[in-house]
């Protein structure tokens, strides 16, 4: 199905997968979609959950792991080093009611909503890369310094959501995604997980998700 600008800019205001912050701060987002598009491998009774695909645990239904290993496939073979980076910064793709990453677990795990995994393979993958992004921020910083609490700013917020969109930027173009999502990720500027417009980015905009 031919994702439509009308529709793009009608998603504007909730696109981008980001990351989930304990109590108080939450997840950037990602676009919904109006229905589900589900373009990967059909379900297989084989596909039980959990799922071990290279290192990374996919926990969900056997139409959740087809998509997902459809999208880590794509990233293996178009952009070898973001799957490298998503096999070391993620260890579990989970299917959830919301997406956001939860960076502080052991081991980190991705939480993905349907909205998300199934709007295109290309999508579900450039965002996959997107949220190893945050998650490779936050192990840094702990790395950086230990026996501290990472601040959220250093793994969230606006500007830290600016760069990673970037990188889901250029995912999305070495993978092969639709111009429409090329341009919908470059239309974005790290504002969008500010659901009720208060000014932060908090658990009360991660509860109102529908993606």
């Amino acid at each position: 199905m031919k994702v439509r600008l009308p529709i793009l800019l009608w998603l504007v205001l909730t696109a981008c997968i980001g990351v989930t912050f304990p109590a108080t701060n939450t997840p950037q987002g990602i676009p919904p979609t109006l229905e589900q598009l589900p373009t990967g491998p059909p379900a297989s009774p084989h596909l039980t959950s959990p799922f071990d695909y290279k290192s990374i645990e996919i926990r969900g239904g056997g139409d959740f792991i087809a998509q997902t290993i459809a999208a880590l496939d794509l990233l293996k073979e178009k952009a070898p080093d973001a799957f490298q980076k998503i096999q070391t910064y993620v260890g579990i793709i989970e299917q959830g009611e919301h997406s956001g990453m939860w960076a502080w677990e052991i081991p980190p795990r991705y939480e993905v909503g349907d909205a998300t995994a199934f709007f295109s393979v290309t999508w579900y993958a450039s965002t996959i890369a997107h949220d190893a992004t945050h998650s490779e921020l936050y192990a840094q910083y702990q790395a950086a310094h230990p026996g501290e609490i990472v601040p959220d700013d250093a793994y969230g917020g606006v500007e830290v959501e600016r760069f990673c969109i970037g990188y889901q930027l250029e995912i999305a173009r070495r993978i092969g995604a639709p111009q429409s999502e090329v341009d919908y990720l470059s239309s974005l500027d790290g504002t969008h997980c500010d659901l009720d417009h208060d000014g932060d980015c908090d658990w009360e905009d991660y509860q109102n998700r529908d993606w």
